[in-house]
């Protein structure tokens, strides 16, 4: 099967390209989304620097000694490959410029990809901007810019499109079905656990994640509570398998009584990319509404939506998604020391309510969408022949993108 992308916000999946597997400069797509003037949109950057460059420019940018010359040189470096825009109501090219103000872009810049629904998708390029550009970088990353232009606008062709979802909304319906063993290494069954209950909240958490530790004192104190409510909690501590003791020694520190599972086979098709993440389910194991990602700025919220779901009152289940303006796209980009991207890096992404995570893909580039603050990144694993870079590397407010060398063993 072929490797993919998933661009939700977008609402499309991709193959991924050949010429994506292995670039000399950087390249970039940043989801957006929603609008919320019927319009969805994606932006795709190219940088034409090495991967030596760009860890010398960000050891500059998270030192403090960054200049106005550096500055202008990496901008200099940065492209706009593609755009990518869906439009709903069989709205077209002439609504797209009149709402993007791109009435100097050419109707022949336009290629129509995709359709789902009454949404249209566009790929844009604006061949003006780009030969300008083009002009300013070395001709192996001008070829380079061109060839993976084409090689999106072919995989947008022959991308699965399936309309824009909020995060986790597709797990809604769907039931959750394991056997697997507690933490104190007994068989358990989920049809056993969720009958006990008429709703059962899924707590998904981490030792390395230290929001999801933080919480785990109260989660123990809703649950004594949620016991004469006909409701529970059960934890999945998703690396229990390897650091069994840690996971024990936190749920004796925090004087956890409900009961703690290591991660079950077909866990992954669940696509949980933050901790913590919490799923709320009948005594069918059927998820009831969406999950509550990261903790809560008030903890007392899971306790709402289980009395809400116990009263037949949370119908938290609408599909279309809120437009949300505030947040912003991290880009973390792994390449090994020829410049090749590095694909499959497990990349935490963390701040002090939520830890993010997600492996980098063929451009050896992990994304992360979130308020804009302050964050740390750091890799858990790395692929077969590489050598694990422990570094905690932290993310101001002004960063937007890392980059990170990662040495063969």
């Amino acid at each position: 099967m072929a490797n993919t992308d998933t661009y939700y916000r977008m609402g499309f999946r991709m193959p991924v390209p050949e010429a994506f597997k292995h670039t000399k400069g950087f390249f970039s797509p940043m989801e957006i989304g929603d609008q919320g003037d019927g319009t969805y949109f994606m932006v795709c950057t190219y940088t034409a620097s090495t991967a030596e460059e760009m860890k010398v420019i960000s050891a500059k940018s998270k030192s403090g000694t960054m200049t106005e010359e550096d500055s202008k040189k990496l901008l200099d470096t940065m492209g706009v490959l593609l755009v990518i825009i869906a439009i709903d109501g069989g709205q077209g090219i002439k609504e797209i410029k009149e709402k993007m103000k791109m009435g100097e872009v050419s109707d022949d810049n336009f290629t129509e990809v995709g359709r789902y629904k009454d949404l249209t998708y566009y790929a844009i390029t604006d061949r003006k901007s780009e030969e300008a550009y083009l002009k300013a970088q070395a001709p192996v990353f001008a070829e380079e810019f061109r060839e993976l232009q084409k090689a999106w606008i072919e995989a947008l062709k022959n991308a699965e499109y399936f309309g824009p979802q909020i995060p986790g909304a597709d797990l809604v319906g769907k039931t959750l079905r394991f056997e697997t063993k507690d933490i104190d290494g007994n068989p358990v069954k989920s049809d056993d656990l969720f009958a006990a209950h008429k709703v059962t909240m899924v707590n998904f958490w981490a030792t390395w994640c230290g929001p999801c530790k933080n919480e785990l004192e109260e989660l123990g104190n809703i649950h004594r509570r949620l016991e004469k409510k006909n409701a529970a909690i059960i934890g999945i501590c998703d690396d229990a398998a390897d650091k069994a003791d840690i996971c024990r020694e936190l749920i004796r520190e925090k004087d956890l009584s409900y009961i703690n599972i290591l991660p079950y086979e077909g866990m992954d098709e669940l696509s949980i990319q933050n901790f913590p993440t919490s799923l709320f389910v009948d005594n069918e194991g059927k998820v009831l509404t969406y999950p509550v990602i990261g903790v809560p700025a008030d903890i007392s919220e899971y306790e709402k939506v289980i009395d809400g779901l116990l009263s037949g009152t949370e119908t938290s289940t609408d599909p279309v998604p809120a437009a949300d303006d505030n947040k912003k796209d991290y880009r973390i980009v792994v390449k090994d020391e020829a410049g090749d991207p590095v694909a499959g890096v497990r990349i935490q992404f963390c701040d002090d309510t939520t830890c993010m995570f997600a492996k980098t893909d063929a451009e050896g580039t992990a994304a992360f969408s979130a308020e804009p603050g302050k964050y740390s990144v750091h890799m858990s694993t790395v692929p077969e022949g590489y050598e694990l870079n422990e570094e905690e590397i932290p993310v101001t407010e002004d960063v937007q993108e890392v980059y990170i060398l990662l040495k063969k063993a």
